[in-house]
């Protein structure tokens, strides 16, 4: 996919985006449900390793979804940092990787609780995973979470199933990065 396909894929799932840099890597950003939102633009370039397990020889890209109620540019600042973090521990960019201290080179705003971040299927849309297949590759749009240090010791000790259901069961607004 170019990247002018990739902006438009991009802009089909989240109409009105705006592109920026974060330290020379694009970003898409809008709002989504009255919420900002930032996705890379370029990650799905990456091999992360992962493969299409009924056809092994179909590479599987992303892009990354962060939604939450701050700045449009601490959103944009996350999905790289996130990328960064994915890159430099050669790990793939698929649901449930937890990444530790996601937030540790972005400076958040006082009062926040946030300090890691996990990958998820999107919990988004009513219609599903976007996915964008082509010859010999499909790219995905992966959601990425921030968690406090609470719910990462959940996740990385008793799975981000666990922290999935204590999540949905306590109603916690994961948009909230200033929850307690």
């Amino acid at each position: 996919m170019t990247g002018n396909e990739l902006l438009a894929w991009i802009d089909t799932i989240f109409p009105g985006i705006e592109l920026s840099l974060v330290d020379d890597s694009a970003v898409a950003t809008t709002t989504h449900q009255d919420l900002p939102v930032a996705v890379t633009v370029g990650f799905s370039t990456v091999d992360t390793g992962l493969r299409l397990e009924a056809d092994p020889s179909t590479l599987v890209g992303c892009e990354l979804a962060v939604k939450g109620g701050v700045d449009k540019q601490l959103l944009a600042q996350t999905a790289i940092e996130a990328t960064r973090i994915i890159n430099s521990f050669g790990i793939p960019a698929q649901p449930g990787v937890l990444l530790e201290n996601l937030f540790s080179n972005v400076e958040l705003p006082q009062g926040a609780t946030v300090g890691h971040g996990f990958l998820r299927e999107p919990d988004l849309f009513y219609k599903g995973t976007p996915v964008h297949p082509e010859e010999g590759k499909l790219t995905v749009l992966l959601e990425l979470v921030a968690l406090t240090d609470a719910e990462y010791r959940i996740a990385s000790e008793q799975g981000v199933e666990i922290l999935k259901q204590q999540l949905r069961r306590r109603s916690v607004d994961i948009t909230d990065w200033f929850r307690g």
